[in-house]
């Protein structure tokens, strides 16, 4: 049997070239390129997937849109030998409530740990069905979409746009002397226009909170920056009303209260 990523890679061309080749021929073309049984091709037919069991497999469940919102932001996919590695860094409260969410797509419990010394935690898993669906994710928007109206048409990117925000978000606290309240800010940041645009989109169509973008550049070997930001009162409002994010602090979460109670 072929190693699990050449498997991958047939069967997504079985899946492009699927209605315009008969299954003789169709079977015929991915045994021969790539190895694999008529008999498993086959099989694919009937829905199989080319990931068995011991690769592990993801329940598509609405935790599963937060866990790919936190990975687009702070995670990342190492392969070395059989192994597909998914890991994502952060703050603590992050990765504890990132590894609770990934336990309900994996059926499993999900730990988070230290890196070493230093005040840094992070999430590892290996898991060949989350790792080539985040690889798919990254490099195709449209994947994002599907996945949300498919896993929870309703609440689906509330779930993304909290794990995206999570990961790449932050409560701005602006002062200033003619400030006597702190005026409040929420920032998305990232080097990906496409990814922000498609926040963008999902904050202002689904959930009814304007946001605005601006450009950050930097000098090489930087990357150039993106901000997406939530000013108005009536945005950060409906913002904390509908996402629960581990962003706003104990320390932050007096202001912010502050702010959005002062009459206007």
């Amino acid at each position: 049997m072929p190693p699990l990523d050449i498997r991958i890679r047939a069967h997504e061309e079985f899946q492009t070239l699927r209605g315009s080749l008969s299954r003789r021929d169709l079977v015929e073309r991915i045994s021969t390129t790539y190895g694999i049984t008529k008999s498993t091709i086959y099989q694919w037919y009937k829905g199989q997937t080319p990931i068995g069991r011991r690769a592990g497999r993801i329940v598509f469940a609405p935790e599963l849109l937060y866990v790919l919102g936190a990975l687009l932001g702070d995670g990342c996919i190492y392969h070395w030998r059989n192994h597909f590695q998914v890991w994502l860094a952060g703050e603590e409260a992050f990765t504890v409530k990132f590894a609770l969410k990934l336990s309900k797509c994996l059926g499993r419990e999900v730990r988070h740990y230290k890196y070493g010394s230093k005040n840094a935690w992070f999430v590892r898993v290996d898991n060949a069905e989350l790792y080539f669906l985040f690889q798919s994710v990254r490099s195709d928007r449209a994947l994002i979409r599907k996945l949300v109206y498919d896993v929870d048409p309703a609440n689906g990117w509330l779930h993304f746009i909290e794990g995206f925000f999570d990961a790449e978000g932050c409560v701005k606290i602006i002062r200033g002397e003619e400030r006597k309240t702190p005026k409040v800010c929420l920032d998305f940041c990232n080097t990906d226009y496409e990814l922000l645009s498609l926040a963008k989109q999902a904050l202002e169509e689904d959930l009814g909170i304007k946001a605005g973008m601006s450009i950050q550049r930097a000098s090489p070997p930087r990357k150039t920056a993106w901000h997406l930001r939530i000013y108005s009162k009536a945005g950060v409002t409906k913002f904390f009303e509908v996402i629960h994010t581990t962003k706003l602090t104990e320390e932050k979460r007096p202001l912010v209260i502050s702010w959005l109670t002062k009459s206007r």
